[in-house]
């Protein structure tokens, strides 16, 4: 029993040996984690924004990207092992794995730079000095309803979808709240809680509503092709607040580009790789938003774009 014993534990040291070893860095090597909240394709581009940008850079990066899976006690894994390899700098992105690393910035284990977090507020109210910067994905609401009641005069209820357990979506629907009160539109939430609640949420929503709106929600998102699926066989139309989406068959966005919040977080990444403190390095916002627009799915919908909308689209599809 002891020789089994011994032999396992042999073997359990090698491996983790091993993968310490596979990720030593090289001399002038810089190693940057990142740890995805879930896969869906704004978090995706955020990446290979983040990514792209450090490329062109003179330094030599080396990115590997792991995903949280919308599990929260496995990105605190990942945050946990990130900084047990000394990483130089710890990549978040989503507001879940962002609360899971704040922990170990806040240590003094890992450098922390979060990003396509909603509200930064969320991470810590009390982000300065504790080794964290990133770049949130926030926009005003206020133009997004007014662009939706512009397509749809008629817009009296709207429906939104989303994962009750994480915080900047909780944080949207709030805010969104007030907005649509100051606009004369009802907001109907639907809460989710995993994946599987998708289908049976956006079925009951779009029989009671004008539209849909996904705002941000990771779990949302990455469901948005069943909830256009279902929205479309009622004939209700659904607007995002990120622009990836209207090529799955949203209507409507108008928000930030999220490949651009990623060379924004690559910015970030870079300036602390160069040795500048990152406790001196204030959170950013998006720079702009675009408009995206779908016609095909207007047509599909009986919906005409206004054609000023239209003018002043940065993309129609």
């Amino acid at each position: 029993m002891k020789t089994t014993a011994t032999i396992a534990l042999g073997i359990v040291f090698g491996i983790l040996l091993s993968a310490t070893n596979c990720d030593k860095k090289n001399d002038g090597e810089i190693n940057v984690k990142v740890c995805k909240a879930i896969e869906h394709e704004a978090l995706n581009s955020v990446v290979a924004g983040m990514s792209d940008y450090l490329k062109k850079t003179n330094k030599n990066y080396k990115i590997s990207v792991e995903t949280a899976q919308g599990n929260a006690a496995l990105a605190y894994q990942i945050i946990a092992k990130f900084a047990s390899l000394s990483a130089d700098v710890v990549v978040t992105i989503g507001t879940s794995p962002s609360q899971c690393a704040f922990k170990f910035a806040k240590d003094g284990k890992i450098k922390q730079v979060f990003s396509s977090v909603t509200n930064p507020n969320d991470v810590s109210k009390n982000l300065k000095g504790n080794n964290v910067s990133g770049v949130s994905n926030f926009v005003d609401l206020e133009p997004q309803i007014e662009l939706f009641q512009r397509i749809q005069p008629s817009l009296k209820t709207l429906g939104i979808i989303y994962n009750t357990g994480e915080a900047n979506s909780a944080y949207i629907v709030e805010k969104l709240k007030e907005v649509c009160a100051k606009k004369g539109v009802k907001l109907a939430e639907q809460g989710i809680s995993r994946i599987s609640d998708v289908c049976q949420a956006a079925d009951k929503l779009s029989k009671s509503v004008d539209a849909i709106f996904i705002s941000n929600d990771n779990l949302a998102l990455s469901g948005i092709t069943t909830i256009v699926s279902i929205c479309v066989k009622n004939k209700i139309p659904v607007y995002v607040s990120d622009a990836d989406q209207v090529a799955n068959g949203c209507l409507a966005a108008l928000g930030p580009n999220q490949y651009d919040i990623g060379v924004q977080t690559g910015k970030i990444v870079d300036r602390i790789a160069a040795g500048e403190d990152v406790n001196k390095i204030a959170v950013e916002y998006p720079q702009k938003t675009e408009l995206y627009l779908n016609k095909k799915a207007a047509q599909a919908l009986g919906i005409t774009i206004p054609e000023d909308v239209i003018k002043r689209a940065t993309r129609v599809l």
